[in-house]
């Protein structure tokens, strides 16, 4: 078995083989799908063991600080999240700030008591750097019921979601949550919205601008790379926008990897679309990506050819805005 997975491990380095993977997995009922997306990511993927919450736990932080940056209030405020993958990370980092509570959104149900429990055991054991993490936005008390949580063997992902006020719906969809009008605070994403079609998204902001209060704030962190780039160091940031649709599509056009591909200039635009004031933009240039594309050294499909260089060596960009009244 060890050696059929190290075979499997230097398999994947390939995106394309890793690509194959996902599109097989796809074609299966959703039902099995799922459980079989879940045992490649827990071998070779992102929920590798042992599992470590600290990077995200480091983005929500982060966000709270950008809140708290602004003049925003955290204490008791209601968190809306686009996207909860397999475990509840960030709305647990913002209960552990202060949160009132998170609404969590996401199209699949990934939420898994293994994952969950890999985290439990990483806060049990790691005590000191989880409270480095958080520093002096750490709500001791809070820490100290999760902590207490950690140490009892048959604490699932129900036990997490209750304790850390995480109200959690999937498959749910964000752009119709039946939710009340202007009943969340914060409106977040975070490495969620390259994932979704822009079309989509345009709806899910367009709902959370008759959810968020007149002085809520949305704040999300889009990731504009490649993510087969992640496992596959031979292959540049940008490396799939040398493909047409058409082609793309057959790499990525499962469930599991889709990418939209969009640029910095279009999210700019999308924002703007659905009447959305700009509170902080901060871009990611990319300086290798940048003299790659001045050199010619990165195929473009024409699609793209019309953006500026340094509109396409921009590899992710947070976004802050708030609602026009």
């Amino acid at each position: 078995m060890k050696k059929i997975l190290t075979i499997a491990n230097i398999l994947l380095i390939n995106w394309k083989v890793k690509a194959f993977i996902q599109n097989f997995i796809a074609l299966f009922p959703k039902s099995i799908s799922y459980k079989l997306y879940f045992q490649v990511q827990r071998h070779f993927g992102g929920l590798k063991k042992p599992f470590n919450p600290i990077p995200h736990f480091n983005v929500g932080v982060e966000i709270i600080k950008k809140i708290k940056q602004y003049g925003y209030d955290v204490n008791e405020k209601v968190f809306f999240e686009v996207g909860t993958g397999h475990v509840p990370l960030l709305p647990v980092a913002f209960w552990l700030c202060g949160a009132g509570k998170t609404i969590t959104f996401d199209l699949n149900p990934y939420m898994r008591n293994e994952i969950v429990k890999d985290m439990l055991y990483f806060i049990r054991t790691e005590e000191d750097k989880i409270k480095d993490v958080f520093g002096n936005l750490l709500y001791i008390e809070r820490f100290n019921a999760l902590l207490s949580k950690s140490k009892i063997n048959k604490t699932n992902k129900n036990d997490i979601i209750n304790l850390c006020r995480i109200e959690y719906f999937a498959p749910g969809d964000a752009a119709k949550t039946n939710l009340n009008n202007n009943s969340i605070n914060y409106h977040i994403s975070h490495t969620v919205y390259e994932h979704i079609p822009l079309n989509i998204i345009q709806n899910i902001l367009r709902e959370g601008n008759r959810i968020i209060t007149n002085d809520g704030l949305f704040i999300n962190c889009i990731d504009y790379k490649d993510h087969f780039f992640y496992m596959d160091k031979k292959i540049s940031a940008i490396n799939f926008l040398q493909y047409d649709e058409n082609e793309w599509g057959k790499y990525a056009g499962n469930r599991y990897m889709y990418m939209n591909r969009a640029r910095h200039d279009e999210f700019i635009a999308l924002f703007k679309s659905v009447g959305h004031d700009f509170i902080e933009i901060k871009p990611e240039p990319d300086e290798i990506i940048l003299k790659m594309l001045e050199n010619n050294k990165i195929p473009l499909d024409k699609k793209f050819k019309t953006k500026s260089n340094e509109i396409l060596s921009i590899t992710g960009s947070w976004f802050i805005t708030r609602k026009k009244l």
